[in-house]
């Protein structure tokens, strides 16, 4: 019974931390251009062409972020 309500209490407080973090930093650094909003070439460093996936702004919305945000949209349209 004990070993079940410590699992319960770190389950409980690893999704705190989770949904806190979300809140806090909802942007994490694109995993495609590495947070630099751009695509170098290896060939000529010199070249480079913008970030299609996050519009060369260098971040993106995190997924728990965009899970969060459509429910809480949905709970609007609802009511």
């Amino acid at each position: 019974m004990r070993g079940t309500l410590t699992a319960a209490a770190i389950a409980l407080i690893l999704a705190l931390t989770w949904a806190v973090r979300l809140t806090l930093f909802p942007l994490a650094d694109c995993w495609c251009c590495n947070g630099q909003g751009v695509h170098r070439s290896k060939s000529n460093p010199k070249h480079s062409r913008r970030c299609w996936w996050c519009k060369s702004t260098g971040k993106r919305w995190r997924m728990g972020r965009r899970v969060w945000d459509r429910m809480r949209q949905k709970h609007r349209d609802a009511h």
